[in-house]
Parts: structure tokens; sequence; C-alpha cells
């Protein structure tokens, strides 16, 4: 009884062996190729905005971290506002996100129910939201993966005005 399974499931093994390297093989060779767009379409692309004129450059903003922020404008007096950051090498935060927060807060521990997520740090240029030339605000540095606040700007400005 014992020597005719053995023999069956010997059968089986072998049949197996041959079988499934072949099957994989034609499952691969038959898979469909990736799909490449040439371009995005234009509802998924983000568009760059030039902002040509730079307002003012800083490097006081922030306390804890020496971290250069740049104004700029899309056109000479008139337009949206942008910022950008540059910080040194050693600087390294996981996942560090930018919030603008209106107001005058003392934040410490979390993120304000109104803060406006502007995007990633090392984003080129972050659009500012148009609340930002109507009240005074500051600048939120929040590592998503530490789930805390890096830095907090000291209170700026931004108006039509500024120069």
């Amino acid at each position: 009884m014992i020597r005719p399974l053995r023999q069956r499931h010997r059968r089986i093994v072998i049949a197996l062996g041959i079988f499934l390297p072949v099957a994989f093989a034609i499952g691969i060779a038959a898979r469909r190729p990736i799909p490449v767009a040439g371009e995005l379409p234009s509802s998924l692309a983000i568009a760059m905005q030039p902002f040509e004129k730079i307002e003012w450059q800083r490097t006081d903003l922030f306390e804890k971290s020496k971290i250069q922020v740049r104004l700029s404008r899309e056109h000479s007096g008139a337009g949206k506002f942008a910022v950008s950051f540059t910080a040194a090498t050693d600087f390294v935060k996981p996942d560090l996100l930018v919030y603008w927060s209106a107001g005058n807060q003392n934040l410490t521990n979390a993120l304000p129910d109104d803060a406006i997520l502007l995007g990633a740090f090392n984003s080129l240029q972050l659009s500012l939201p148009e609340i930002a030339k109507k009240s005074d605000g500051t600048l939120v540095l929040f590592s998503l993966a530490d789930n805390e606040i890096v830095d907090v700007s000291r209170p700026i400005q931004i108006n039509d005005s500024t120069k």
C-alpha cells in the first residue's frame, strides 16, 4: 500500500517539476507590457509657476535650525507669493512638510487645526495661500515620520508692500 503511493507521489513531483517552470516562463512571456506615457495629462501635471522677483531672503526666521528662507513673487509688485528653503547638508529630518499657520500662535506639540499644507520642505518653491497676504502668520516645519513639530518661524507678515 505504501509503495504505490510513493510511486504516484514521485510521478506527481516530477510532473510538477517540469510543468511549473514551463508555466512560469509562459506566464512571464505573456504579460502585457508596462504602459508608458509620453507626457502627463494636463490635469495631472504640476504647473511650475515662475516666481521671478525675490522679495527678501532671511536666515533668522527659525530659531532651532539655520534655514535660509526666500520669499519670491510672480512679478514685480503683483502676483502670488512663494517661499523656498535652503538648509545645511547636515539638516536631515524625515518626511519634512511645511505648513502656514495664520496668526500668532504658540505652537509646541501639535499642528493647529487651521494650518495649511504648503508642501514638502525639499520642493523648489511652495506657493503661499491668499490668506497669507491678509494676516501675519508662521511657517511650521513638521516631520510626518516623527509626528512632531521640528521648528516654528518667527511671525512674518506678507503683504503687497513687502520689500
